[in-house]
């Protein structure tokens, strides 16, 4: 008889349900990112282009009121700076604590102003060094030698999530007794959600991960019963899915944790006390959790920041979308906001990786969206519109030296990663 876990999982954690695709990293990060002035100064000179008028939407810098969407945190106030810098106007908010998009703030921004320009996404820390440098957190030198998180509203809901994962990847246990196949031992608050007291559940998927368990012979130690912990086969899929030095290393009689072989495929991790509404978390972060985790291409803080970028740029276009704005033109440009500290310079920097770009002209319901691929290629052609005040008077510097250069981070090659 096949045995499953998945019967107590939440619905929308079901292996079965569908999970709306975010942009994949790996894909995202091919092409480095923008120092965030060259960006805004580039989308001034898109703006008054041929291509965007050919489009129906008219930018007359006079009359656009620049918008942005992003956290509250210090370390990304560069946004606002170079949208003053860039515009002359000071920037409107639309953001809410976490990079997430304020749907209520639609309604005023279109009546100071009918055509929109935004800028936002969600943000995160990175600090250079070996192996691609580190992502989430950021000096703050306001409390000197201090590093603390950064975005510290995203990295606080991952926390517990991680923790409960690093224990699960520390204490899932694979070995091969001589003369046997490989085994999984898996403690007990891993496979059934009563057996755990954490509000944070992770249940590792028992049809993916096993093939059934394994059951007692007087004469063979290995098989008799640990307490809090089962026994299992481990499914054949699983070890052909992992690298055969992994592998290898997996069918000797030693003991090994799973590590980050615990991959998205095999577990799901959930918080017992989510508000729902329809079945589904309100943060709507929490599906895309086992994701985040476990991403081998990606640091967490990184994969975080992407997805909830993705998620609330929908947020955007599901409220220009609505008739109520039909008559007002957004230009938005959506993506990951990089912050470093570059202690020369004694400030904040940050960079830009675009989403994607979505312009919508007065009298339309859809907008035209435009990969980050194709933005990226349009960009990289076009040169950046001067700054209408000087970008020294406003930032405390014209343009730092060497920032773009200590950005070393590649998909796939990272610290800590396990892949190089």
């Amino acid at each position: 008889m096949n045995q499953t876990n998945r019967n107590w999982l939440p619905a929308y954690c079901d292996p079965r349900s569908f999970l709306p695709a975010v942009q994949e990293t790996i894909i995202l990060f091919s092409e480095p990112p923008y120092l965030l002035q060259d960006f805004v100064g580039k989308a001034i000179s898109f703006l008054r282009s041929e291509m965007v008028r050919k489009m129906g939407f008219v930018f007359d810098p006079r009359t656009a009121l620049p918008c942005k969407w992003k956290c509250s945190d210090e370390a990304v106030f560069g946004v606002d700076l170079c949208l003053y810098a860039f515009t002359g106007h000071y920037p409107f908010d639309k953001g809410k604590i976490g990079g997430c998009f304020n749907q209520g703030s639609m309604g005023a921004a279109v009546h100071h102003c009918g055509t929109n320009i935004d800028l936002g996404g969600s943000h995160v820390g990175y600090s250079p060094g070996p192996d691609g440098g580190t992502f989430g957190h950021i000096a703050r030198p306001l409390h000197e030698e201090e590093r603390s998180t950064d975005c510290g509203h995203l990295m606080g809901l991952i926390a517990p999530f991680k923790q409960v994962y690093d224990d699960a990847c520390r204490n899932i246990l694979l070995f091969c007794p001589a003369g046997d196949q490989v085994l999984v031992t898996i403690p007990n608050e891993f496979l059934q959600p009563s057996w755990s007291s954490h509000k944070i559940k992770l249940l590792v998927d028992v049809e993916g991960l096993t093939l059934g368990s394994v059951p007692y012979d007087v004469n063979k130690p290995h098989t008799h019963k640990l307490a809090g912990r089962s026994l299992f086969h481990v499914h054949p899929e699983f070890m052909e899915a992992v690298p055969p030095e992994v592998a290898a290393g997996f069918r000797t009689q030693e003991r090994l944790p799973i590590g980050q072989e615990l991959t998205a495929d095999f577990f799901s991790i959930f918080d017992s006390d989510a508000e729902l509404r329809d079945g589904v978390p309100t943060e709507r972060l929490l599906p895309y959790m086992k994701y985040i985790l476990s991403s081998k291409l990606a640091p967490y803080p990184l994969k975080a920041a992407v997805t909830n970028t993705n998620i609330e740029y929908n947020n955007l276009t599901d409220s220009v979308r609505t008739e109520a704005f039909r008559p007002y033109a957004f230009a938005s440009f959506t993506g990951v906001f990089i912050d470093m500290y570059d202690a020369e310079l004694g400030s904040y920097v940050n960079l830009f990786q675009p989403i994607g770009i979505s312009i919508k002209p007065s009298g339309c319901s859809r907008e035209v969206e435009i990969p980050p691929a194709e933005v990226h290629q349009i960009f990289d052609r076009i040169e950046a519109a001067d700054p209408v005040l000087p970008l020294e008077g406003v930032l405390g510097f014209e343009r730092p030296e060497r920032v773009l250069e200590k950005f070393t981070f590649r998909p796939g090659r990272f610290a800590n990663s396990g892949r190089r």
